[in-house]
């Protein structure tokens, strides 16, 4: 089961509704490109990553037992000869001995001896060839779109775990139909379903203060709400998109050498329309996360003005992933500068040895002149 994020409340909570799935589509750090960082539990976000011969060899033969005596030599037949007329044969040059006569012996059974078996050639190994994709791309679309919630849920979740865990299957998820269907999710109204009554919120803050509930209130206060459950999707759409979009610019990268523009990644503007718009804190703050996790260089100016209009943001949540998200700026900074300081310090050390390469050439050079001189002159 998938656990639903909590309704945000001013308070410091724990997520106690559902066990948490072994596969999350939400753990995506802004420190660690490889997954979210933990945000606020205020805003209850999922914590759990998803996005965490033969046997015998056929040349022995079995040797007879060597208590047997060998079997007696077999008398040699007669030569036949050949009464057409045809060329007599080139007489040998070893005189023939006549062959003495077998001394008769007990007849006696022969021991079996054992053919040696063909070796058996094995089978050719077969050839490694491409495995067909675990999934359907327009499946997983449309169960991306299914009304159920729980049904949209887990597919955004297998989404997210095959773009993070499986790169060779992983390309064939950059598809136009499946990245509208989770763009669907984030654009999708949930303000008219139902959210979790004042009695469920008041049991849940109980619960996290300790309190002792009957077992009916408990059952009552964990139940998901369909509102919690549509925007807890919507939190899984939003970080599956930056996961995808990281995914996109790598593949761009190494097909072009060139970064493409931030404006023209797929669903940077639904991320951006829901850090500045949305009423939930905890959808905003969901937002930035995404947008940090694909933090580059090239990206620095667009994110630095994002950021920086939310760290004026009303909730002090929000402003803290946001200055998280500056902070990941400034290391992608630093790490570029150290990786061109140690370029351009390996540049110089080739520099500096071609250098004394070519002095050292130039004083043999002049030296050898210079006795080629001395010697004409002593001529």
């Amino acid at each position: 089961m998938i656990q639903a994020p909590q309704a945000y409340t001013p308070v410091q909570q724990q997520p106690l509704y559902r066990q948490q799935p072994q596969v999350n589509a939400v753990n995506i750090q802004i420190f660690d490109p490889k997954s979210f960082a933990q945000p606020d539990p205020t805003y209850a976000m999922p914590t759990n990553s998803v996005y965490t011969v033969p046997q015998q060899s056929v040349y022995n033969p079995a040797q007879p037992d060597s208590q047997t005596p060998p079997a007696p030599p077999v008398p040699v037949p007669p030569p036949v000869v050949n009464t057409q007329n045809v060329n007599p044969p080139a007489p040998s040059v070893i005189p023939q001995q006549p062959q003495p006569t077998p001394a008769p012996v007990q007849p006696q059974a022969a021991p079996q001896t054992q053919t040696p078996e063909q070796p058996v050639t094995p089978p050719p190994a077969p050839q490694p060839t491409a495995a067909a994709p675990s999934f359907n791309t327009k499946g997983l679309a449309q169960d991306v779109k299914s009304d159920n919630l729980e049904t949209a849920g887990a597919a955004i979740e297998k989404i997210a775990d095959i773009a993070q865990h499986n790169p060779n299957e992983a390309k064939q998820l950059l598809d136009q139909e499946l990245m509208e269907s989770l763009l669907g999710v984030i654009a999708k109204d949930t303000t008219q379903l139902q959210d979790a009554t004042p009695q469920q919120l008041q049991w849940r803050e109980e619960l996290l203060q300790g309190k002792t509930l009957t077992p009916e209130q408990t059952a009552e206060a964990q139940k998901i709400s369909p509102k919690e459950m549509a925007d807890r999707n919507k939190q899984y759409a939003l970080f599956t998109v930056a996961i995808l979009q990281d995914l996109l610019v790598k593949e761009f990268q190494a097909q072009n050498n060139v970064t493409p523009d931030i404006k023209d990644l797929p669903g940077m503007e639904q991320i951006v329309s829901t850090i500045k718009d949305n009423s939930s804190p905890m959808l905003r703050a969901s937002g930035l996360a995404a947008l940090a996790y694909n933090a580059r260089p090239e990206y620095t100016p667009v994110m630095k003005e994002i950021f920086g209009l939310s760290e004026q943001d009303e909730d002090p949540n929000v402003r803290n992933v946001a200055s998280d998200g500056f902070e990941k700026l400034a290391n992608i900074h630093v790490q570029e500068a150290e990786k061109a300081q140690a370029a351009n310090d390996k540049t110089n050390a080739i520099a500096n040895y071609t250098t004394a390469a070519d002095l050292t050439r130039d004083a043999k050079r002049k030296e050898d002149i210079k006795k080629l001189i001395d010697n004409l002159q002593k001529a």
